[in-house]
């Protein structure tokens, strides 16, 4: 997994060329389970839960989905908090596709190869407001394969999501995210909450969960 420290990527363009895993060797077409991904996350979504995201499946190399999730004081996931749509691709597994989506005040708007797919306004789950980190990663989702596709008996270990580049492009009209010279000047309390990647990367976890002081962990390199 790849992911940026802090909350501090708010509204502009986010772009990739990438290409998602073949479930066995030399084989674009077999199914199996896996979750492939580009996405922005607000951390942690116990009190803000805000993402939108491009995910790439292992239950089918023809599509790619859409979604952004906005919940407030909650970890369980639920359809309610998010609006979600299944895009027909060429095949994701056998070539490099580039995935960008725009994320504006009032609108996100998804790209494959240049290509608008998709574009959705404040109707329903709303737009997200709050910065959050960048963030690429591979998963397969436990051993009932209840998202991500069926038919996990297929995977064939190790997989890999390949990622040839990703770049980010402010929105002109933003004027607090990415703080100057990418220090933690902007930040608030709250765009620090819990906002730790690991315990080697030196950010402390400040904040509770449901009460509970976080989990404290050392670094052994």
């Amino acid at each position: 997994e790849m992911r940026t420290k802090h909350n501090m990527f708010r509204y502009g363009r986010y772009e990739a060329k990438w290409k998602a895993p073949k479930v066995q060797p030399g084989n674009s077409i077999i199914n199996g389970n896996y979750i492939s991904t580009l996405f922005v996350f607000r951390d942690a979504k116990y009190k803000h839960w805000r993402e939108i995201d491009f995910e790439i499946t292992g239950d089918s190399p023809y599509s790619v989905t859409t979604n952004v999730l906005s919940a407030d004081n909650t970890d369980r996931w639920s359809t309610n908090i998010q609006d979600a749509r299944h895009i027909d691709t060429s095949n994701a597994r056998a070539d490099f596709h580039t995935y960008a989506f725009e994320w504006l005040p009032d609108s996100i708007t998804w790209y494959i190869d240049g290509r608008q797919v998709r574009r959705k306004t404040g109707n329903g789950v709303p737009v997200p407001d709050k910065s959050a980190k960048i963030m690429m990663n591979l998963w397969i989702f436990e051993d009932n394969w209840g998202f991500g596709g069926k038919e996990g008996y297929n995977n064939h270990y190790p997989m890999e999501s390949e990622y040839e580049w990703f770049r980010f492009y402010q929105w002109d009209g933003e004027q607090t995210y990415p703080c100057a010279e990418m220090s933690t000047s902007c930040l608030t309390s709250d765009d620090m909450y819990l906002s730790g990647n690991n315990p080697c990367d030196g950010i402390e976890n400040v904040g509770t969960v449901y009460g509970k002081p976080a989990c404290h962990v050392s670094c052994h390199r």
